[in-house]
């Protein structure tokens, strides 16, 4: 099928802009989104995913207000006929200027809350590759870029509506080969802790990731670092810059993590980043809201049939909702009154930077034990 794409002159190999170039059925390109209130009162979570191979589109969106509900629609179709702008039930996405601004809806609906959003970043990072292998296959192959920004628009949650110039939103899209894409990852020896994929690269070690991207006023930046349970560093990327100069690479860091008292869920981080052009920035996190509990948007199996990310779930558009009980820093209560302790939190928090406060996201994940906070392994 030819899509408004294939006028281009950007094809990089002989296939339409419709089909995957390569044959793992992983093959994914997403997008996320997320957008907080100063306060933390109100914040949104949002994505839309295609999986060419698999022919499914599928994507979510989740609200909190206050720090007691996670209220989550999740949404999948089949891909072909591709429509243009790709649109999934109330969901659609428009891009008026490519990397300037991002048009983000969700119209009135019978599922749920509903927003229309624009999205201005101020900062644009393409991450190093991220790319690993074990037992002779590659299990990660993918890049990503990232934003952090200001938003403007309105935010309806459990019927109360938001109007806001400004408030904080950070967006990221990925594409190419990840774990647990499809309701199948093959198992060829060496095991993948907690099901996380960032976990693929520790050969099957724990590990710590620290992410923050963040905005304030005057200053911009990504931190991120992934590190196994015994403390070796993995992965470093990210980049910091004065809005309006020039960004400079992070080529060290540290951090310094406060937990929730008898959880592994941080309450504050102090991070340390160092760049290439020989400054050192410091960053104080803190935690508002609780943090994202991902399973209720799809991925960690969240789906009720426990496939996950890129299952095919029919000729129509399924569509399912539920509510979540955050109201503990760790503990979270399902719809059936289950109670579980999700390793895949990303927390809403309030960053100062060099005495200026502003807004970033920061998922920050234990997976397995961790010898250098003491930490053991979540049951």
């Amino acid at each position: 099928m030819l899509t408004s794409l294939d006028e281009s002159l950007y094809h990089q190999s002989s296939r339409l802009f419709a089909e995957a170039a390569v044959t793992d059925h992983r093959f994914y390109d997403r997008y996320s989104y997320t957008l907080l209130a100063p306060d933390g009162d109100a914040a949104l979570l949002t994505g839309m995913a295609v999986y060419k191979n698999l022919n499914v589109h599928d994507g979510f969106f989740s609200t909190q207000a206050g720090s007691a509900v996670q209220r989550n629609v999740r949404l999948s179709r089949p891909l072909r006929p591709i429509v243009e702008p790709l649109t999934l039930g109330p969901m659609r996405t428009e891009f008026p200027e490519a990397f300037t601004a991002t048009r983000l809806i969700a119209d009135p609906n019978e599922y749920g809350d509903a927003f229309d959003l624009t999205f201005r970043p101020v900062f644009t990072r393409l991450e190093s590759p991220h790319y690993g292998e074990a037992d002779g296959r590659v299990h990660t192959d993918y890049r990503r870029f990232s934003q952090v920004g200001w938003t403007s628009g309105t935010l309806v949650v459990d019927g109360e509506e938001h109007t806001f110039d400004r408030w904080f939103g950070w967006r990221d899209h990925s594409w190419g080969i990840r774990p647990g894409v499809g309701g199948f990852e093959p198992y060829t020896g060496t095991r993948n802790r907690g099901g996380i994929p960032s976990a693929a690269r520790a050969g099957g070690l724990g590990i710590l990731l620290v992410y923050c991207g963040f905005a304030t006023d005057s200053y911009s930046g990504f931190f991120f670092t992934i590190e196994d349970e015994l403390g070796k560093r993995l992965y470093i990327d990210g980049a910091i810059r004065v809005n309006d100069g020039e960004p400079s690479e992070v080529v060290d860091g540290s951090h310094k993590i406060t937990f929730h008292p008898g959880t592994n869920v941080f309450d504050s981080m102090k991070l340390q980043a160092q760049t290439a052009d020989g400054e050192v920035w410091d960053l104080d996190v803190e935690a508002i809201g609780r943090p994202w509990v991902y399973r209720g948007t799809g991925y960690d199996h969240g789906w009720n049939d426990r496939k996950g990310l890129g299952a095919w779930r029919g000729d129509g558009l399924t569509v399912e909702t539920d509510v979540y009980d955050v109201s503990h820093p760790e503990n979270v209560v399902l719809p059936d009154g289950e109670v579980i302790r999700p390793i895949h939190r990303e927390q809403p928090v309030r960053v100062t930077v060099r005495g200026e406060q502003g807004n970033g996201h920061s998922p920050m994940m234990v997976v397995g034990p961790n010898q250098v906070y003491g930490l053991k392994e979540r049951p």
